[in-house]
């Protein structure tokens, strides 16, 4: 078998999220001694990124992705590729992950397009089945933390009733502190030119499914993307005082719906997920007590450019908790509470996507052996979780039972 030149390749390096992705990376003590790469579309760029970086172990790779004999060969001298080069959709992000499914090479990104993951699935989880492939989706904050929550709650409840019929799990975000940045906008603008073009309709994007359309559809459940009901605006809540639509949740939710699926739990188990008034409350005061960012002259960008992302002392400065529960019908019930440090969508974010790729290439005990176009939990499970709470020192994430 053919040696591999490098252990991880970081493709999209010149991104704002994929500078911070290969910063951390730089420094990261599972690399030392150890050969990886940056890459994308860009020479000069990947050039400046590269001369900012310590490592003398790292190369740069310009590889555009319509070259589609570059794709291959770099795909081919890597054990795992990440990318944070979005919109997935419109630059050729099929390019890159149909290239590693069929070499074998494990892969995993922050798209946040649902229509365009199904596409993927559709197109390449039989590929990546006999390849051995890892293609792993959702690889940030979207959708880490709601995915390992639900993967953990009914972790406990196997232990408590195995013979459960009906399980309701809810993941509801009571804090979210961070900001926005151009390639969030931009993948908003893909999913309305993919209606516009005809590539997909409003309703087969509104499925809740849409990620796991095998499985069988619950007659108990919601039939809306965040799981809760249709036109939800408000739901009462004992232990939160009230439930509220969490604007990631429709991203989030069919993550999940198909981390059940691959785990054949579709036919007993439904997700929904939302936020908490304290979310909200959070995030303002996290924003009016920094001044918005005008004293430290870094003020939040609400309508941010391609490229640009968050403030510095954002990145570092905000954080995100999700708590998940499950319930059965016969009343027994579970709790998880993840919290992280740092902007979810990108000062975490870009340390999450490192963590995984990082598992994914390691010997890590408890992995589970599996293929196709899979979720965190199914592609890493319990070594993910053991992988994220040992990041950064111990400060990237916390999961409390």
């Amino acid at each position: 078998m053919q040696e591999l030149k490098y252990d991880v390749i970081m493709y999209g390096a010149t991104g704002f999220t994929g500078q911070l992705t290969a910063a951390y990376l730089d420094g990261h003590a599972e690399l030392k001694g150890r050969r990886w790469a940056i890459a994308g579309r860009n020479k000069e760029k990947l050039i400046a990124v590269k001369n900012t970086l310590k490592s003398e172990n790292v190369d740069y790779l310009h590889c555009p992705l319509e070259n589609t004999s570059d794709v291959n060969e770099m795909v081919r001298s890597t054990k795992m590729v990440i990318t944070t080069a979005g919109p997935f959709s419109v630059y050729g992000g099929e390019r890159l992950l149909g290239a590693c499914a069929e070499a074998g090479t494990h892969y995993s990104d922050l798209s946040g397009e649902g229509f365009w993951q199904r596409e993927m699935i559709d197109a390449f989880h039989d590929t990546a089945q006999s390849s051995g492939a890892k293609i792993i989706l959702g690889g940030g904050v979207d959708s880490i933390p709601s995915d390992l929550g639900a993967y953990l709650a009914l972790k406990q409840l196997d232990r408590i009733d195995t013979h459960r019929t009906r399980t309701k799990v809810t993941g509801m975000f009571t804090e979210y502190s961070g900001s926005f940045s151009g390639g969030t906008l931009a993948s908003g603008a893909a999913r309305k030119k993919a209606i516009a073009s005809g590539r997909w309709t409003m309703e087969a994007m509104r499925d809740p499914y849409i990620l796991a359309p095998e499985a069988p559809h619950n007659d108990h459940e919601e039939p809306t993307l965040d799981g809760m009901p249709d036109g939800f605006r408000v739901e009462l809540d004992f232990a939160n005082g009230a439930l509220l639509p969490f604007f990631m949740a429709k991203i989030n939710a069919p993550v999940v719906r198909r981390s059940l699926f691959l785990d054949d739990n579709s036919h007993n188990t439904t997700y929904r997920e939302c936020c908490t008034p304290s979310m909200w409350l959070k995030l303002i005061w996290l924003y009016a007590s920094r001044g918005f960012g005008y004293p430290f002259r870094e003020p939040i960008k609400f309508k941010p450019k391609p490229g640009e992302g968050p403030p510095t002392w954002l990145l570092k400065q905000g954080g995100f908790t999700v708590k998940v529960r499950a319930e059965t019908d016969k009343g027994q019930r579970s709790r998880v509470t993840i919290t992280g440090q740092g902007d979810p969508g990108y000062g975490a974010t870009s340390k999450m996507l490192a963590e995984l790729a990082l598992c994914v290439v390691g010997d890590r005990p408890g992995k589970p052996n599996t293929a196709g176009v899979l979720t965190p939990s199914t592609a890493l499970g319990q070594a993910l979780v053991n992988q994220l709470q040992q990041a950064d020192g111990g400060k990237l994430m916390h999961f409390k039972a």
